[in-house]
C-alpha cells in the first residue's frame, strides 16, 4: 500500500530522514564523550551515504559540541563518581 507522494514529494522526505538522522548520530557521539578518531571515520563514510555537505558536517559538530545538555551527559557518564548526581 503506497501513500499518495509524489516523487519530490518522495525525495524531500527521504532528504529530511538523511539530514535527522546524521545530525542524532552527531549527538549520540557527542553524548558519549570526545569524539575519536573511530567516530570520526564512521561520521565521513555517514556523510557520504547520506550526501551531507563539509559545511553542514562542520556545522552539526560545532552545534554539538556546544550543547550544554550534550555535554552534561556525556560528563556525568564519563566521569562516574566525580560528579554529583
Amino acid at each position: 500500500m503506497l501513500l499518495d507522494m509524489s516523487k519530490i514529494e518522495c525525495k524531500k522526505a527521504l532528504r529530511t530522514l538523511e539530514l535527522e538522522a546524521y545530525s542524532l548520530i552527531v549527538n549520540a557521539f557527542r553524548a558519549q564523550g570526545d569524539l575519536n578518531e573511530k567516530k570520526m571515520k564512521i561520521l565521513k563514510e555517514l556523510q557520504f551515504v547520506f550526501r551531507i555537505s563539509t559545511d553542514r558536517h562542520k556545522a552539526e559538530l560545532r552545534r554539538a559540541a556546544n550543547d550544554e545538555k550534550l555535554y552534561t551527559i556525556a560528563k556525568r557518564l564519563s566521569c562516574g563518581e566525580c560528579v554529583s548526581s
